[in-house]
């Protein structure tokens, strides 16, 4: 079965190797000479850079780049930029520090966060931390979160219509499961498609979603708390998205997730159907994307991250329905 360290899942280039004039924009954008650059992070799925920076007045900071070798983040760092600045700490995000374009480049300097990877594996500790990070999302006013983002769940998730035409294939039998990811039989390949149709309804919600929670994608602090990093997937939708993302994982590593959903006040009077319809068009999504061939790169990890959440969220969805 497809196993993932997302503490080695890229490759990028150092602060060395940038372009004279962006590592100049990172340090204007900084306040301050740049006196130590860290080895670059290994972790997430671009090739751009990100890496924790020591400034010649003492303070680190943690700084991205991207040009137009990593078209992805490119795009995605103003968008996260514009997101932080917006949220301005009302919830476990971190500091915006500022951002430029440099050229054809765009930059972002944040605060440097102490803290560790979840999920390698996950214990229950860890999990814990990410829940109470998801109930402090959920909190933020909607009208807040309508100002930040016009991105609907519902539509970019329960909308996707090549997971939708995936998960039809699948149940028709037109579409061969990919390798590492145990086929269904036919009645249950047809429940799972009748469960991704559903999610476009199952999605609608007005609280903040993050959209992208994986490991890599959050730092426990000494103090037992959770932050999330990388925002710029944000969007509207149920307040429980987050957390019951990152289920699957947990349940893989043998966490008693029944036990976990039961006591959530995230999942108080949340329809199961709605959480199963959820499970069902992010399987979708994954095993579509999964199969399509990736040039060498950075990302050749995301196909195995992929594999990985499709048989994860299949195999939760399961045991929520009673599958054999």
């Amino acid at each position: 079965m497809t196993e993932v360290d997302y503490r080695r899942t890229s490759s990028r280039p150092s602060f060395a190797e940038l372009p004279p004039e962006v590592r100049d924009g990172i340090a204007s954008v900084a306040g301050s000479a740049v006196d130590v650059a860290a080895p670059p992070v290994t972790t997430g799925f671009t090739g751009a850079y990100a890496g924790l920076l020591a400034l010649r007045d003492g303070r680190r900071v943690f700084a991205k780049a991207a040009g137009p070798a990593a078209p992805h983040a490119l795009q995605a760092i103003p968008r996260e930029a514009g997101i932080l600045r917006g949220l301005a700490g009302r919830v476990t995000a971190p500091e915006l520090v500022g951002s430029a374009a440099a050229g054809d480049w765009q930059l972002v300097v944040l605060e440097a966060i102490d803290g560790e990877m979840p999920g390698v594996p996950w214990a229950q500790h860890d999990a814990d931390a990410a829940h109470a990070a998801c109930i402090e999302l959920a909190a933020l006013d909607p009208a807040d979160v309508a100002a930040l983002t016009t991105s609907s769940l519902a539509v970019d998730v329960g909308g996707d219509t090549a997971a939708l035409a995936c998960l039809d294939e699948l149940a028709r039998g037109t579409r061969s499961w990919p390798d590492g990811i145990p086929a269904l039989p036919p009645r249950r390949a047809a429940e799972l498609a009748r469960l991704g149709h559903q999610a476009s309804e199952a999605l609608v919600g007005d609280r903040l979603v993050h959209s992208d929670l994986r490991p890599d994608n959050m730092l426990i602090t000494a103090q037992g708390a959770a932050r999330l990093v990388d925002w710029n997937w944000v969007a509207r939708g149920p307040a429980w998205c987050d957390f019951v993302g990152l289920l699957p994982l947990m349940a893989d590593h043998g966490l008693d997730v029944d036990r976990t959903m039961a006591r959530s006040p995230l999942l108080y009077g949340v329809d199961g159907e709605a959480v199963d319809a959820f499970l069902a068009i992010i399987a979708g999504y994954m095993v579509e994307s999964c199969g399509h061939p990736i040039a060498p790169s950075p990302l050749n990890a995301i196909r195995d991250h992929q594999r990985l959440m499709a048989r994860t969220f299949i195999a939760l969805l399961a045991h929520r329905r009673g599958w054999s």
